[in-house]
């Protein structure tokens, strides 16, 4: 019988199909699940059996489909003794009160007996409810049932990214962080049967548990779980031992090219185990991948299986890779870690060059195992000084970090020049340098500093060993952006830069003009950023490697300036021919060139440019996917589709990416709060704005990431019902962001449309006085028509916003223009405006922001009265969290929290902690936006 806890897994997320059943039980002669191994397709028949004998219609079943807890009249062991008992059941005069009859697995049914079921289904005597596994061959008589309409075949799929979530709250009675969130669809992909029995050995083994008031789980113990592995093999017991070769491939060596497989002739085996969605085929321009469909699935079949046999297929797979002339640049990657797996070490030259491919897809875990294969025997390390700084700088960068695992394990000083010994060959300078990269890049600043400066210690200014010149500036840009944004130190970052001998030529005086520029906007100088760019690209010829180090900040400092059009000019000028261009200058100046293009309005060319840069992508490229995911999010919510942002920017959040100019983690938590609020569900965002604060306190201070956060938590507010403390977030990012006129009029255009400001309008024309982009001279319009309530400015407002393909805000400027010719008595016009602004709500599916909402104007608001601080405690009680939990995340004591709370019961009027989720989420809202 199953457990309640078996039982909310069941029909979690499925009211969609259980209602589709009870219509097909009820209009139709039943209904047919199929699905793969582990959707959910039997305990969602043993749901929709329960329902149906709850309404009083009698059910049978046989096997494991009937219980006592379904309520069935009889259970029988097998079908043919059920169709002996039901063979004299009369034709019911209503449909909706025949017998149902409920069984599973209906692909092994007997001929005979799905021939007696079609009989009694199609004379209208009984009703099926049958599940049936998706690539299995059903017998005749069943494929007769739903080939001539007789039942409804249902095809039951795994959970999507969004209902997990839903599923583990309900589950742990608590906010789950986004990590772990995306880290459990990754592992199971949504099969509900995997999910189902992971989380609950996570639970019993305490692997998941609450971490400052947030459920978090690591991942996979290096050995999967006896019952969860057994149940992931039930799939594979019956595969021919070609299809057994292939899974074994697969799970020793990740995904492999189709051509691979065919030269280890197993071209057939992948077919079959595509037919039967154990592998997926991935298709990416000419060439053909496959991998297994689960990701559980390797990880068990790799412990299951034999040393030798393990070994024996990496080795042949290295050798078929190299065979083909490892012409891709992983293909050395691959090489080099299988044969590394099997206890063959390569070459050093060969593990370098692993290594800088693992680097350059920003995969740092392994290139930080292949740079201390290279390095060897770890020696002790010696004293580095640090790097000089002005007096009073505070703490200097370099010098060896204490007591952090694996800052004392390389020494990678000079030779022969008296500094004690430690690197003795180029290979090893080269690994160590790549070794300070991939540390930092896994968030390990100070042990990544240690090695910098050992590594670099040989001479001031001089590259180790004589290694090229472009290896040394590569470092030294590692270090310098080391310093900088994992440790905060922007000033030892710059000497670090201005260190770099004079005769580099132009890439080192790139390397100087554009970090410096970096610099100034880490500083809130994006004048000077604009400035070195104004002076120095001129005399560049187009695409040299000065412009491609100096131009994306330079113009991105001009779009923060609010000359995005100039910006978009220099790019054009500058930027001739992009693929030539190294990756990460590439990448940059695309998402440059996107967000000039979304300051000027032009949303075509953001979608173009989203394309382009999605041409240059690479396997495993984070940065890119981060990138791509914030830019592709933002041109969602202009459009009014906030959830499918959500979807993206929870991917986003969990990805591994150090942070820079272009993006921080706190910056990407804010987003994905902005879009929860806007797709409605507004406890989910506080809970997400909270931990965007936290991950904020955690890093340097960054001032445009640092608005943009306060900006992100003013939406919130907004939708949340607090408009005076959105106005008031607003405000205050309006007057931060002074050397910003393009961000400070995005927050003021927020604050006047969700509260009153009557003197916004002048503000709003100083800052867009100047400005050449379109959509900052939109919002200053928008900001004079409502401090003036005037109607037609606002009807003109929505319609270049709905020019501009910005339609959530074409449809807010129409209702507001309503409102404002109901005030003064223009009926007429104001019902014209809203039914303009209603037909805008319908084409789109977007929904109209609150504020703008007249129904909801006119429902008393309960949430209303809460501070910000009250309503963040709020949200974090809701979502399960103890008041000593709350007090850490928000850093303040248990007393301030519980005071807090009987505020926030006191206003809303509740008396229990379980009515808070309610109250804050306010009043339902239907599928156009509207207050239900």
């Amino acid at each position: 019988m199953p457990t309640e806890i078996e039982q909310m897994w069941a029909v979690t997320a499925r009211q969609g199909e259980l209602r589709a059943i009870g219509s097909a039980l009820t209009d139709r002669g039943g209904i047919l699940l199929t699905g793969t191994t582990g959707v959910g397709k039997t305990r969602l028949l043993a749901a929709s059996l329960q329902r149906v004998a709850a309404e009083g219609r009698t059910v049978v079943a046989v096997g494991g489909a009937g219980g006592p807890e379904t309520g069935c009249a009889e259970n029988f062991c097998s079908l043919a003794e059920c169709l002996d008992r039901l063979e004299s059941v009369r034709r019911h005069s209503d449909p909706a009160r025949r017998t149902v009859v409920g069984f599973d697995d209906a692909h092994l049914v007997e001929e005979s007996a799905a021939h007696r079921l079609y009989r009694l289904t199609a004379s209208g005597r009984v009703a099926v409810a049958a599940t049936a596994r998706r690539d299995a061959a059903l017998p005749t008589g069943v494929d007769k049932l739903w080939v001539e309409r007789l039942v409804e075949r249902l095809e039951v799929r795994p959970f999507a990214r969004d209902v997990v979530s839903s599923i583990l709250h309900g589950r742990v009675g608590g906010p789950v962080d986004s990590a772990t969130l995306e880290r459990l669809w990754a592992t199971t992909r949504g099969n509900a049967l995997i999910l189902h029995e992971l989380v609950e050995y996570a639970l019993t083994d305490g692997s998941l548990r609450r971490v400052d008031g947030r459920w978090h789980w690591d991942g996979l113990p290096a050995r999967p779980p006896e019952r969860l592995a057994d149940i992931v093999l039930l799939r594979l017991r019956d595969l021919a031992p070609e299809e057994q070769e292939l899974v074994n491939v697969l799970a020793v060596a990740g995904p492999v090219e189709y051509g691979l497989a065919e030269r280890l002739g197993l071209a057939r085996a992948a077919e079959t185990l595509d037919g039967r969605d154990l592998v997926q085929i991935e298709y990416s321009g000419r060439r053909v991948g496959i991998r297994l469909t689960e990701p559980l699935t390797g990880a068990v079949v790799a412990d299951r299986m034999s040393g030798l046999t393990a070994q024996r297929l990496r080795l042949q797979l290295a050798d078929a890779i190299e065979a083909t002339g490892a012409r891709r640049e992983d293909d050395v990657v691959r090489m080099a870690t299988l044969r590394m797996a099997a206890g063959r070490v390569p070459e050093p030259a060969v593990l370098l060059a692993a290594a800088r491919t693992a680097a350059h897809r920003r995969d740092f875990a392994l290139t930080e195992q292949l740079c201390r294969s290279v390095l060897g025997n770890p020696r002790p390390p010696r004293h580095t000084p640090p790097v000089p700084g002005p007096a009073g700088d505070g703490a200097p960068v370099a010098g060896p970090a204490r007591g952090v695992a694996g800052a004392d394990n390389v020494s990678v000083a000079g030779e022969g020049d008296g500094a004690g010994g430690g690197v003795v060959t180029a290979d090893e300078a080269r690994a160590a340098l790549l070794l300070g990269r991939a540390l930092a890049g896994q968030g390990r600043h100070e042990e990544a500093e240690a090695v910098f400066a050992g590594a670099l210690a040989e001479r001031p200014g001089a590259a180790p060993h004589g290694l090229p010149r472009d290896e040394l500036i590569a470092a030294v840009h590692d270090r310098a952006d080391n310093a900088a944004w994992g440790l905060g130190r922007g000033a030892d970052a710059a000497t670090v830069v201005d260190g770099l001998p004079a005769g580099l030529g132009a890439q080192g005086t790139g390397v100087r003009h554009g970090f410096h520029a970096v610099l100034a906007l880490l500083a809130d100088r994006p004048d000077d950023a604009a400035r070195t760019g104004r002076t120095v690209l001129p005399g560049e010829q187009p695409d040299s490697v000065v412009v491609q180090h100096l131009l994306p900040p330079a113009a991105f400092a001009l779009s923060e300036l609010g000359r995005p059009a100039e910006a978009l000019a220099l790019i054009a000028r500058h930027a001739r021919d992009l693929g030539g261009w190294h990756d990460d200058a590439r990448l940059r100046c695309l998402v440059v060139t996107a967000r000039c293009a979304f300051a000027q309005g032009d949303l075509g060319r953001v979608a173009d440019t989203l394309d382009a840069t999605g041409r240059f992508a690479t396997p495993g490229d984070d940065l890119r996917q981060l990138q791509l995911a914030l830019l592709r999010s933002r041109l969602l919510r202009l459009l009014g589709r906030p959830a499918e942002a959500v979807t993206l920017l929870r991917g986003a959040s969990t990805l591994r990416v150090r942070r820079d100019w272009l993006g921080t983690p706190s910056w990407t938590l804010a987003q994905l709060a902005g879009a929860l609020a806007e797709a409605g569900r507004p406890t989910e965002a506080l809970q997400t704005l909270v931990e965007a604060q936290a991950a904020r306190r955690d890093a340097p201070a960054y001032p445009l990431a640092d608005d943009a956060l306060l900006l992100e938590h003013a939406v919130v507010l907004a939708h949340t019902g607090d408009r005076s403390g959105a106005a008031c977030r607003a405000l205050e990012v309006v007057q931060r962001a002074a050397a910003r006129p393009a961000t400070a009029l995005a927050a003021l255009h927020l604050a006047v449309r969700v509260a009153d400001a009557p003197r916004a309008a002048v503000r709003a024309a100083q800052l867009a006085a100047g400005a050449h982009s379109e959509l900052m001279r939109l919002q200053c319009d928008h900001v004079v028509a409502l401090t003036r309530a005037d109607g037609e400015a606002l009807e003109d407002v929505s319609a270049r916003f709905r020019t501009m393909g910005a339609v959530a805000l074409a449809a807010e400027a129409a209702a507001q223009a309503a409102d404002m010719y109901r005030r003064d008595g223009r009926r007429r016009a104001s019902r014209l405006a809203r039914a303009a602004g209603a037909r805008l709500l319908a084409e789109t599916g977007c929904a109209l922001v609150p504020w703008a909402d007249p129904q909801e104007q006119r429902q008393p608001d309960r949430a209303a009265p809460l501070t910000s601080r009250e309503r963040e405690v709020a949200a974090l009680a809701a979502g399960g969290l103890s008041n000593r939990d709350i007090a850490a995340r928000l850093v303040v004591s248990v007393r301030t929290v519980e005071n807090h709370l009987y505020r926030v019961y006191e206003k809303l009027g509740i008396t229990a902690r379980s009515d808070l989720g309610g109250a804050l989420q306010g009043p339902a809202r239907n599928s156009l936006g509207r207050a239900a």
